[in-house]
């Protein structure tokens, strides 16, 4: 796994302060090699030697976390601004099978950063930047059915309006307006009215 690498993605260049917060960004995540070669307590297989993601990143007086979330169980490789190596596989009890790498004093400088899938192959997965706490869209908590589908939690100031506000719904019974913090958190409206057949997984 080679740092110095071009990244597949992005290069992304942050001073601490940013906004919006987190900064989120999109990428196949996995591949076939195995995510030890970057030391003895990481797990998983990434996708080749270059890192998905580069972070120039200016301290400032915030912690630092990189975490992401995806529907199946990936890990996570960091080789930070001073060149030490940082790897996690489940992050918490309430981040499912999703892992993050938190810095409470980061340095400033440049972040590499591998996104692995624990059985290898590949997944969709969101890369999520931030100087707050994780607030996992899809958690150990969640609430699935029979449909498959993960209802997430009521965490939205409009849950229990009557419409639904996840913005991973379309139809009659969704709000005209949807944000994204609103995904995973209106359950019981999203539910009732996808049994009613008022809104559908888009």
């Amino acid at each position: 796994m080679d740092w110095q690498e071009a990244p597949r993605y992005n290069t992304i260049n942050l001073s601490s302060g940013f906004q919006p917060d987190p900064q989120q960004y999109e990428i196949s995540a996995g591949g076939n090699t195995p995510a030890s070669k970057a030391g003895p307590n990481c797990t998983g297989y990434v996708h080749g030697l270059a890192p998905d993601l580069d972070l120039n990143f200016e301290a400032g007086e915030y912690q630092l976390i990189v975490y992401v979330e995806a529907s199946a169980d990936t890990t996570l490789v960091v080789n930070d601004a001073d060149g030490n190596w940082h790897c996690n596989d489940d992050f918490s009890s309430s981040s499912g099978t999703n892992p993050a790498i938190k810095w409470v004093n980061p340095p400033s400088g440049n972040y590499n950063v591998w996104v692995g899938t624990l059985a290898g192959g590949s997944t969709e997965a969101t890369v999520k930047i931030s100087e707050r706490d994780p607030e996992w869209y899809v958690s150990a908590s969640s609430v699935s059915d029979s449909s498959g589908i993960e209802w997430g939690d009521d965490g939205s100031e409009w849950s229990h309006d009557g419409e639904c506000d996840d913005p991973r719904f379309d139809g009659p019974g969704v709000h005209s307006i949807n944000i994204d913090e609103d995904r995973y958190h209106d359950a019981s409206d999203c539910r009732s009215l996808y049994e009613q057949g008022q809104v559908y997984l888009k």
